[in-house]
């Protein structure tokens, strides 16, 4: 996707302050992408928006930020990533007694999953857009997004367990950063090597 092209399922908006990061990888973010770089097209630069919590898909687009296809395509991404476990006492070996269900109808529909499995109880999402520029001076817009469910550390609070959101945000944001320093300290270390051969000779 050009620069100049936003996604349709992106309204324009004011962004607010961003985080100038390394890609580390697409997958990592869990993200509802509208385009991708080309193979030997090299991502340089990535900007975050301050995600938004919600709580549902309707509160979602009652926020206006987002449209309903976002919203609903970012919930179902979330719920994607939300841990599962073959049976519940595994869940709430993990999570915490009475922290885990299984999907009800709408998740399950949601999800690609097939079977029975449990899942730590579902409280919402947080939302943000992703802003990526390659070294061809191109741009790619993207939705990013993070579950919010309930676990022995939040007990089922959205306070907490959305503060718990943020963090996982914030750690694979830090990852990032570390990775796009590692990235151009290798390339600039290969670039001079290059240059004092060519010198040399």
């Amino acid at each position: 996707m050009d620069k100049h092209n936003h996604p349709a399922h992106l309204p324009r908006r004011k962004r607010s302050t961003r985080l100038s990061l390394a890609m580390m990888g697409a997958s990592a973010f869990g993200l509802t992408a509208c385009g991708q770089p080309a193979e030997d097209e090299h991502i340089t630069d990535v900007r975050f928006d301050e995600p938004r919590s919600f709580q549902s898909v309707d509160e979602c687009v009652a926020a206006n930020v987002y449209t309903r296809s976002a919203c609903e395509d970012a919930y179902a991404a979330s719920l994607e990533s939300v841990p599962r476990f073959n049976t519940l006492e595994a869940c709430e070996a993990e999570h915490g007694e009475g922290a885990c269900v299984a999907p009800n109808e709408e998740q399950a529909q949601a999800t690609s999953s097939g079977g029975s499995w449990f899942m730590p109880a579902m409280m919402g999402y947080m939302v943000g857009s992703m802003l990526s520029n390659t070294n061809r001076g191109r741009s790619f817009e993207r939705v990013y997004q993070e579950p919010v469910y309930r676990n022995r550390q939040n007990q089922g609070n959205w306070n907490t367990a959305a503060n718990q959101a943020t963090q996982r945000v914030n750690q694979r944001n830090d990852a990032m950063r570390n990775s796009v320093v590692q990235s151009r300290q290798t390339a600039t270390r290969r670039g001079l090597g290059t240059r004092s051969a060519s010198w040399g000779s």
